[in-house]
């Protein structure tokens, strides 16, 4: 790459995801030094936790946080949605979740017992750092006082969704790429919360749904923040899931890429631009496509949507 090494640009990528997943610790109530810009969007908790298990080899004080997390907040998390979501992370999260499955299961929360007894068992004991008890009353843990309302299930996660895209509607499918469980399973969510006056469907083809985003938030009491609009007060759903991956999986292709050609790399760059270019669409990030370029000319391409990328990550938490 000409204007950054590919060394330097998997610790920028590394720098932005820990700058994220401080802001968005901190917002929980872990015990943090973290200083700058607070979480002011809507946590997703399993995003969050699989970015930080990525980052410990290099941000040794998140591997704290997760094990104050499964102690903690374990019973706020879904087993499956985080075993799914961890897919799209490379391999060596997989290997720290079976960790993280042995302390929430020692912490008492025996849904993670199957996954712990995976995976190779090198952990250490050490004191967790944090408060007795996560924070949930900072507009960034919508998603997860909702699970403590509702249950931990795809209705809650729905419903945090719809409400963080401020009033607009959504299909069946957009939900379902939004909140990372099955299409079945959203379709359910979206029946159930419709038949319960929770949210409103549409009688078009296919159907959408909408949130009346006022109504919940006078039961919020939600105060206003930057990320809020002033029409409804509510923190806007980004795409963390996504975004968190891929931030993961850039690294791992900038590690990668040291000791391959630049057509290898362009190549390998291109099919990842294409597993997420979703997610930069969901989130109006401005990022320059592969199509126009040329073998490894995209190499240069797809350091400009890095670096607007991680540029777009601080400002939008």
């Amino acid at each position: 790459m000409s204007e950054m090494t590919l060394s330097s640009l998997k610790e920028r990528l590394g720098e932005i995801g820990a700058r994220a997943a401080w802001a968005q610790w901190s917002a929980l109530g872990a015990g943090t030094l973290h200083e700058g810009r607070s979480a002011s969007a809507i946590i997703d908790p399993e995003a969050l936790l699989l970015l930080s298990l990525h980052l410990i080899p290099e941000e040794r004080r998140l591997r704290d946080l997760a094990r104050w997390w499964a102690e903690v907040g374990s019973g706020l998390l879904s087993v499956q949605r985080t075993k799914t979501l961890a897919k799209d992370f490379p391999p060596d999260v997989q290997e720290r979740l079976h960790e993280y499955s042995r302390w929430a299961t020692r912490a008492g929360d025996k849904r993670w017992k199957k996954y712990a007894s995976e995976g190779t068992k090198n952990d250490s004991e050490r004191d967790r750092k944090g408060p007795e008890d996560p924070q949930l009353r900072s507009p960034a843990s919508l998603l997860l006082q909702l699970r403590a309302g509702f249950g931990v299930s795809a209705k809650a996660d729905v419903l945090a969704f719809l409400l963080g895209i401020e009033g607009q509607t959504a299909t069946t499918r957009q939900a379902t790429e939004a909140t990372g469980y099955s299409r079945a399973t959203i379709s359910g969510a979206l029946e159930d919360l419709t038949r319960a006056d929770f949210i409103e469907k549409s009688g078009g083809r296919p159907a959408e749904y909408r949130a009346p985003v006022r109504s919940w938030m006078a039961l919020f009491h939600r105060s206003e923040t930057a990320e809020q609009t002033r029409e409804t007060g509510v923190l806007k759903w980004r795409y963390w899931a996504q975004l968190f991956a891929f931030l993961a999986r850039a690294r791992k292709w900038a590690h990668e890429a040291e000791s391959l050609s630049k057509y290898m790399a362009s190549t390998r760059a291109r099919d990842l631009f294409e597993e997420f270019g979703g997610a930069f669409d969901a989130n109006r990030i401005q990022v320059p496509s592969p199509a126009g370029h040329q073998g490894a000319e995209y190499l240069e391409g797809f350091q400009n949507a890095i670096k607007r990328i991680v540029q777009w990550v601080p400002t939008h938490l």
